[in-house]
């Protein structure tokens, strides 16, 4: 990259509604690598979800933008099943690697883990907005 295309400035744009969103990492020591990481964001129009993004990293050879966990709940109503299925379906978009900090078996389950956990916390953000 040449240096005059570096970006100097990241703009995120407000979220229209009631909103919210956390980041969930797992690492052995505070500081350390993440061995499994999610951030979630939700967004709320009239008790249902209006729009969700959701990132994992560290469980796959780059970061994953699981789409079909995000397309599984656009306009569904934010429910335990629904917010299940994302987990399950994110969990399947992972192809994380067995080492030393643990199994793809065990990565696997805390995607799911995460993105169950992050999608209630950003729930109950978005509903207190």
């Amino acid at each position: 990259v040449a240096p005059d295309e570096i970006l100097t400035e990241v703009r995120v744009p407000q979220p229209a509604g009631s909103s919210g969103g956390t980041y969930l990492k797992m690492e052995r020591k505070v500081g350390d690598f993440a061995t499994v990481a999610a951030a979630v964001h939700l967004s709320l129009s009239d008790g249902t979800i209006e729009r969700v993004g959701i990132g994992l990293t560290a469980v796959g050879s780059k970061n994953l933008q699981p789409t079909d966990a995000e397309a599984s709940l656009a306009g569904a109503e934010p429910t335990e099943a629904a917010f299940a299925e994302a987990g399950r379906l994110a969990a399947e978009a992972s192809s994380p690697v067995t080492d030393v900090r643990g199994s793809a078996e065990y990565k696997r389950h805390i995607v799911d883990v995460y993105v169950r956990r992050g999608l209630a916390t950003a729930l109950e953000m978005a509903r207190a907005a």
